[in-house]
């Protein structure tokens, strides 16, 4: 990975701070993907293990190359560990890259016209703090190959897709509500309408995406349990047609990452059809959906959140104020425990233990428990309790208490 933790985590605060605090309404799956992660408990209590691991989803790069070989859309797909379903995650292909002190904005899509998928690889991976198992470029027809079990699926589209530019653009699908087959859909992720700014088309391309994943089989397999202490299972990188089957085996989520367009000449010298992404929503997301892909955007504490609510605001704020701390989120989970009065805080590591004694000026009070828990690659868990909300709804409020009790 090219890009530096430091540069990462300001980065991250800068998007944290300028982000609209609005309430992230996640898909159904999003956060239950490791609900069962530890024990049927919800992991409250690990008696005699010696280390659980976090389950390894495989993740791909999938990008849609128009018929003029620019970069039409892109996901970032994490399957479910068990290989059955999964994440569809899109992002603008005009998303700013994380670039070094110094270096001009570039557009994530431009990268992939000058450098190809490598070059679109190692943006995306650095910009979302991942890496994947692999990167494919798809056009129309190949695209059309990979989703082919979706049949024909029902897409309303506010406006209609165009792609080519002026008096040359082609009509490819109308507005509307009707029925369209897997080569309709695969042909307007494809197209781009060249003299228009990408967030005009980006609701098309979240309908498209949301077209192809009401072909998942809902049959739970999201919430499976996928505890282990083992060595985590290997993953190998799947063929687009391999990857998609699996993908269709199971429930299927789409999440389509918040952005803003960078429309200020600091940022923005070049006047590109550029879009700064939520940070903050990203990595929630990834931290749910494919919490083994995450790499450490910090050298402190590696933290796992467990929130008992079903509130993705709450989940959000959790999310920003822990990244804020210096802590590298790298598992969110959505619990279904009954919540505790108080937050708790699950370390084993002294020094671990120390930098949490320092978060409760944004968490709030925190109860600190000595279990003998321990989770490859986590060295903090979180379970998030009510006087977490009370927390928040209040503001910042005073320096909290912090307590200890038995594991």
């Amino acid at each position: 990975m090219s890009a530096i933790p430091a540069r990462r985590r300001r980065r991250f605060v800068a998007a944290a701070i300028t982000s609209l605090l609005a309430l992230v309404s996640l898909p159904a799956g999003v956060l239950i993907g490791a609900t069962s992660l530890l024990n049927e408990s919800g992991g409250d209590r690990v008696d005699e293990v010696p280390a659980i691991q976090i389950p390894r989803s495989e993740v791909q790069i999938f990008a849609v190359a128009s018929a003029r070989s620019t970069l039409a859309s892109l996901v970032v797909v994490a399957l479910t560990p068990e290989g059955r379903g999964g994440t569809i995650v899109s992002l603008p292909v005009g998303s700013a890259a994380d670039v070094a002190d110094g270096e001009a904005p570039r557009r994530i899509g431009d990268s992939f016209v000058s450098g190809g998928i490598e070059a679109l690889r190692a943006d995306v991976e650095d910009l979302l703090n991942v890496t994947v198992d692999a990167a494919t470029v798809l056009d129309a027809v190949s695209l059309a190959s990979a989703i082919a079990p979706i049949g024909t699926q029902p897409v309303m589209l506010g406006t209609a897709v165009w792609d080519g530019a002026g008096d040359d653009a082609i009509r490819v699908l109308p507005p509307g509500s009707a029925p369209v087959d897997a080569a309709g859909i695969a042909a307007g992720l494809a197209a781009v309408q060249d003299d228009a700014p990408e967030q005009s088309r980006l609701a098309q391309v979240k309908a498209l995406w949301n077209a192809v994943a009401r072909a998942g089989v809902d049959g739970g397999s999201a919430t499976s349990s996928t505890a282990s202490t083992e060595s985590p299972v290997t993953t190998v990188a799947s063929t687009p047609v391999e990857f998609f089957a699996k993908l269709f085996a199971g429930r299927i989520d789409v999440w389509q990452i918040s952005s803003v367009s960078v429309l200020d000449a600091q940022r923005n010298p070049a006047g590109l059809d550029l879009y700064a992404i939520d940070g903050t929503e990203a990595l929630m997301v990834m931290a749910s959906v494919a919490p083994g892909a995450l790499t450490l955007a910090t050298n402190n504490a590696a933290v796992m959140i467990d929130v008992p609510f079903d509130d993705s605001s709450l989940t959000r704020e959790a999310v920003t104020r822990l990244s804020f701390l210096g802590a590298s989120v790298v598992v969110v989970r959505r619990g279904l425990d009954v919540p505790n009065e108080r937050t708790r805080v699950h370390v084993t590591d002294p020094i671990a233990r120390a930098e949490a004694e320092t978060w409760d000026s944004l968490l709030g009070p925190l109860e600190f428990v000595d279990s003998g828990e321990i989770i490859s690659g986590v060295d903090v868990r979180i379970v998030i309790g009510h006087d977490f909300k009370a927390f928040v709804a209040g503001g910042k409020g005073s320096a909290a208490s912090t307590t200890t009790v038995a594991g």
